[in-house]
């Protein structure tokens, strides 16, 4: 069973990389954060990172839940 995403949910980065080649579905995204979120409540999630640069994302980096596109997840730092 998977990890359930919804309004509300926080969460830290665990993981990260900036994927600065994308794929043509992508493209348009480029450059973006990827990372893997352990969330309070429990478990784990690869998700996208709003506005997240290598500048910005860093270990342990508190996130919330933004929004649920076509591709799954996309988080933003709090």
């Amino acid at each position: 069973m998977g990890t359930t995403v919804r309004e509300g949910t926080t969460g830290k980065i665990v993981s990260f990389t900036v994927i600065n080649v994308a794929t043509p579905e992508f493209a348009d995204q480029a450059p973006y954060g990827l990372a893997i979120i352990q969330i309070s409540g429990g478990g784990r999630v690869l998700a996208r990172i709003k506005d997240g640069t290598a500048e910005t994302l860093s270990m342990d980096a508190p996130v919330i839940f933004d929004h649920n596109d076509d591709h799954g997840p996309v988080f933003r730092l709090s």
